[in-house]
């Protein structure tokens, strides 16, 4: 086998993993493990196809041949889901959706009559195919050509994934994502921006001496491996750990408070913030907090759950975003910048610091600034 057989076997070995570990431990909602699955299976096929084509083997399976196009015009369209599920939630598939999908279903009709050659007819074209790679782009089964077919693919493909990479830029200046599954999705998207630019290229500058199709399918092998094998140390992604986590979390026994140990711990609590100020380093954990109090570290965590309603690092952003705010009006503080101001106050980021700022104040810290200095 030369390497592109190799590699495509590899990348098909491991999206078969990929499928059987979603099935059995994805969890989540349906819609985003349906389209995370639907992705995963695109790929696979379509390297599985890929794999019988280099390897040689399409003559002895020849009714599989062209079965892997539809795939390939059904992956962009399950990326986008996939995006779409992790950025806003999506629930189910909308009308446009069923517009989509019109694609890879008319190019099966369109296939249809190559489809139902019988074996001798599909072998005897094959062999012909095999013998030099690149007409498998320049043949003809269906209605259109088959490089027309491919040059609209991977410009479909170049669209909705730059499209996904436009929501997701979107999205992240907006709600100043930061997860792990959001850095898998640019990651996704932008390793599938470059191969299908890539694909148009070789294309373009297609000449008798560049083997394309071979290139191609080895490029798309890699593409298909690298992914695949990023993702097995992405539990958060492909087993969507958090969810699980929540729910172990949610199981976790609570403590039950009476009115009078409430306005108690408050009291305490408080009175630890107001003269203390070494929450204000970035170092200050919960556990300083519970020595302090000489409370376990699990027992008050319930406790600021029950009685602020909150979990630590919302307490903790609050009483530092209040020392923020009653200092922004000194005098003293008024030539900081914005990173100063946050890393005085504990915040290591200015983006964490902006985001607390404003869920505290309803405005960022340059607006209550400026508001500052009109009055």
């Amino acid at each position: 086998m030369d390497l592109s057989s190799v590699v495509s076997l590899v990348g098909t070995s491991f999206g078969l993993l990929a499928i059987l570990i979603a099935i059995l431990k994805k969890r989540g909602d349906f819609f985003k493990k349906t389209s995370f699955l639907v992705m995963l299976i695109c790929l696979t096929y379509y390297c599985f196809i890929v794999f019988i084509i280099d390897s040689g083997k399409a003559l002895q399976f020849p009714h599989l041949f062209r079965t892997g196009s539809p795939f390939f015009y059904l992956l962009p369209i399950a990326i986008l889901w996939v995006g779409q599920a992790y950025l806003f939630d999506k629930k189910k598939l909308k009308r446009t959706d069923f517009f989509l999908l019109l694609i890879p279903f008319i190019h099966i009709l369109e296939n249809i009559p190559f489809y139902l050659q019988s074996t001798a007819q599909k072998v005897s074209y094959l062999e012909s195919l095999i013998v030099d790679r690149d007409q498998i782009i320049y043949a003809n089964e269906g209605l259109l050509p088959t490089s027309i077919h491919f040059a609209i693919q991977l410009f479909f493909g170049l669209l909705v994934t730059g499209y996904l990479i436009y929501i997701l830029k979107k999205e992240e200046t907006k709600k100043q994502l930061s997860s792990p599954e959001i850095s898998w999705l640019k990651a996704l998207a932008y390793v599938f921006l470059a191969f299908y630019i890539i694909g148009i290229s070789l294309l373009i500058f297609d000449s008798q001496t560049l083997q394309i199709h071979q290139m191609a399918s080895l490029l798309f092998g890699i593409m298909l491996v690298v992914q695949l094998f990023f993702l097995f140390f992405r539990p958060e992604v492909l087993y969507d750990i958090k969810e699980s986590e929540k729910k172990k979390i949610s199981m976790t026994p609570t403590i039950s408070l009476e009115e009078n140990e409430v306005n108690q711990y408050r009291q305490a609590i408080d009175e630890y913030f107001k003269i203390n100020e070494d929450f204000l380093n970035t170092e200050f954990r919960q556990q300083h907090l519970a020595e302090h109090l000489n409370i376990p570290k699990n027992r008050l965590s319930q406790i600021i759950n029950q009685v602020f309603d909150k979990n630590f690092n919302q307490l903790i952003n609050e009483k530092r975003i209040e020392v923020a705010i009653e200092r922004l009006e000194s005098k003293a503080w008024r030539n900081l910048t914005i990173e100063g101001v946050a890393q005085m106050v504990g915040f290591k980021s200015r983006t964490t610091f902006n985001k607390a700022f404003q869920e505290k104040t309803g405005v960022t810290p340059s607006q209550f600034r400026k508001q500052m200095a009109k009055a």
